[in-house]
């Protein structure tokens, strides 16, 4: 009887080892933001899942319950759209330094909302960019537009190093 139940056992296991090699994954539905901070320069760019923005951002019902900040309607055009995303971007996102709010320009945003929108799982980034008025930031805050919904934060700082040719870079971390 016990070896029948490490037969039993072992076959199990082997078909539980096998079955997670077939496992897929899913895109990442939650949209991202990276902070990069260089030399008192602050970038940020935001990578969304257009079609789910857009479809939130086209529904009556979800500007009601006020899960969206503005409605697009159907019969705005696509250049219509980004001149209405930016300025939402614009007034909706709070970057500040050391608790000094940032003015921030958006500097690459998709032009092609309807290729965007048709497509079900179609992902694209915007970038915003600003000056910090202070030289040593010690302290970043940001937020973004409701409708995008939960973002994930990271905070990158790089170190860089200018070396002559055939010289190397060394970085401590």
């Amino acid at each position: 009887m016990s070896k029948t139940k490490k037969v039993i056992f072992s076959c199990m296991t082997l078909w539980l080892l096998s079955a997670s090699m077939f496992a897929s994954s899913h895109a990442l539905k939650e949209t991202t933001a990276t902070i990069t901070l260089r030399s008192g320069q602050l970038d940020v760019l935001v990578n969304t899942n257009f079609s789910h923005w857009l479809s939130l951002l086209h529904s009556n019902e979800a500007w009601l319950l006020g899960d969206t900040e503005r409605v697009l309607l159907a019969n705005h055009t696509d250049s219509e759209k980004v001149k209405l995303l930016k300025e939402l971007i614009l007034q909706h996102t709070n970057l500040s330094s050391n608790g000094t709010k940032l003015n921030c320009k958006v500097s690459q945003f998709p032009s092609k909302l309807s290729e965007l929108q048709k497509d079900h799982h179609k992902r694209a980034y915007f970038r915003l960019g600003c000056k910090s008025p202070i030289n040593k930031v010690t302290a970043v805050s940001l937020s973004l537009p409701k409708s995008l919904g939960r973002v994930y934060v990271s905070l990158v700082q790089p170190k860089q190093q200018v070396i002559g040719a055939g010289q190397k870079a060394v970085f401590k971390l």
